[in-house]
């Protein structure tokens, strides 16, 4: 809970800095966005940095815990020593400790290759000044720049719950969940990875579900249902930008599910497995939501709207 407020009173610093500083003129959605997410480009370095003085830290104390176990072993076990050495350790080498915890869940064949595009909204009889350009327009501007952000925000977090869940490999058996193997601490290395892995971790998800993770975009509206043309790619487009921003809420979903598993883990009052495991579900739906409408109008057998 402390790591998630200090990155986001970080990150509202970061918006304050960027609006002060950057905004101008004649700037879109996507460049403020984009301006947003370059401000964090520093912070993975503030983490690296935190990690290698923590490590120090506790390389120096797993020392001097040696030396107590030496003069008086039965008020210190060895053990005390040896989980600060290999704390400092995973944090001293922290690139290492990263590639360990993103190779052990996908290794080298993941899933999540695939990246929101706009590029079928270039296209279309729009009303040139009307709602539906208007509405076009915001997703194309703004589906990418928030893509990457939310990609860049899952990164940082990876960092900032590993690094928790290496500083509780220091602690007492006794302390439950949140022990060196308590569940809390297990799933704070699972949920670490998997936002390090946000892309393929969506990947996965969306592949257990529809049997595959392509996303399907492109919405096709039969003209039994719509006979003028014009009309019928006006609605087309204009559903396509709706979906991309169910999509967007998708992706936030699916992040916000990882946290809300790690929070159950850890016993905490509010989080439950049934909450978590709706948001990742729920997400991965979202995320693809025109492969989930194939499929109810497939099974009630109804036609006039395909995604593709």
């Amino acid at each position: 809970m402390q790591v998630r407020k200090i990155l986001l009173s970080l990150a509202l610093f970061a918006v304050l800095m960027t609006v002060a500083g950057d905004a101008e003129a004649g700037n879109k959605l996507s460049t403020v966005i984009n301006a947003f997410k370059n401000s964090w480009d520093k912070f993975q370095s503030v983490l690296t940095t935190v990690a290698w003085i923590a490590g120090a830290f506790l390389g120096c104390a797993a020392i001097f815990k040696f030396k107590d176990h030496v003069d008086n072993p039965a008020q210190t076990p060895l053990s005390q020593g040896v989980k600060r050495m290999i704390a400092g350790g995973m944090l001293l080498s922290l690139p290492f400790t990263i590639n360990a915890v993103n190779g052990s869940l996908f290794g080298a064949g993941a899933y999540g290759g695939n990246k929101v595009t706009t590029t079928s909204f270039t296209t279309g009889a729009l009303t040139a000044g009307g709602l539906d350009k208007m509405v076009v327009d915001v997703m194309k501007d703004v589906a990418g720049p928030i893509e990457s952000m939310l990609v860049a925000f899952a990164y940082l977090s990876g960092i900032a719950l590993l690094l928790v869940g290496v500083s509780r490999l220091t602690k007492r058996m006794e302390e439950g969940p949140k022990g060196p193997a308590g569940f809390g601490t297990i799933m704070t290395f699972v949920a670490s990875g998997m936002l390090f892995n946000y892309g393929s971790s969506i990947g996965s998800f969306t592949s257990s579900i529809f049997g595959n993770n392509q996303l399907m975009t492109k919405i096709t509206i039969d003209n039994t249902v719509i006979n003028n043309t014009a009309d019928a790619d006006r609605v087309a487009y204009v559903l396509g930008g709706l979906e991309v921003f169910v999509m967007i809420v998708g992706y936030i979903a699916f992040l916000r599910g990882w946290f809300v598993l790690k929070n159950f883990a850890d016993g905490q009052q509010g989080a439950t497995l049934a909450q978590g495991l709706t948001f990742l579900f729920g997400g991965a739906v979202a995320i693809n939501l025109g492969e989930f409408v194939n499929a109810v109008t497939n099974t009630v057998g109804v036609t006039g709207l395909t995604f593709g």
